[in-house]
């Protein structure tokens, strides 16, 4: 009987370990998500000019995003003829900043801001010709509110762009896949404007 139940618990045993092995290499693995935001923040920090660079001053205008890509606030106003510095900040679902990873897989990003009126504004990327940092210039007052897009394409093909097409509304033609695509309302305006 010793015998006959240790064959029995031998043939048990290897019958696991094979199912045990099957159910591993059966398993899919767990896909993990690529840059998904809870918020995404853009700081635009206005800068004084010293000479051949910029310090930053301590006005700054924040627009926060909502999770269905608009902003919280109807109205933001920068100051004609200003240069401001903008600063992305992105935040994934644990609250952790994520926009360094943009700049990290430079080849594979970019940032496109589209829908400004014509002459008012200009955009010089700081960050490795992705976007996520760079210099925002307000050439002239806007005639009333402007809606802006920016696109953060993931995976185009960067050889076919340059840090001057920042403002292609034809974006897509570079390929990719929209990281982001938030809306917010921005008036340039003449001297001091509250309201």
């Amino acid at each position: 009987m010793s015998k006959m139940y240790r064959m029995a618990a031998t043939t048990l045993a290897a019958a696991l370990v094979l199912s045990f092995n099957a159910c591993k290499k059966d398993d899919p693995e767990p896909e993990v998500p690529q840059e998904e935001f809870k918020s995404v923040v853009f700081n635009f920090i206005e800068l004084e000019a010293h000479g051949d660079h910029y310090h930053e001053t301590h006005d700054t205008v924040q627009v926060i995003f909502g999770q269905d890509g608009n902003a919280t606030k109807s109205h933001y106003d920068l100051h004609a003829d200003a240069v401001y510095r903008l600063k992305i900040v992105a935040y994934d679902f644990a609250g952790r900043e994520m926009q360094d990873e943009f700049v990290e897989e430079a080849d594979e990003h970019q940032l496109f801001i589209t829908g400004a009126q014509e002459g008012v504004l200009d955009y010089v990327y700081e960050d490795a010709n992705v976007g996520v940092t760079g210099r925002l210039s307000t050439l002239k007052p806007s005639n009333g509110s402007m809606t802006l897009t920016a696109v953060l394409r993931h995976g185009l093909d960067k050889s076919k762009t340059t840090a001057a097409d920042w403002d292609d509304a034809n974006h897509a033609r570079f390929g990719g896949s929209a990281d982001f695509t938030l809306k917010f309302p921005l008036h340039v305006v003449e001297g001091d404007h509250d309201h």
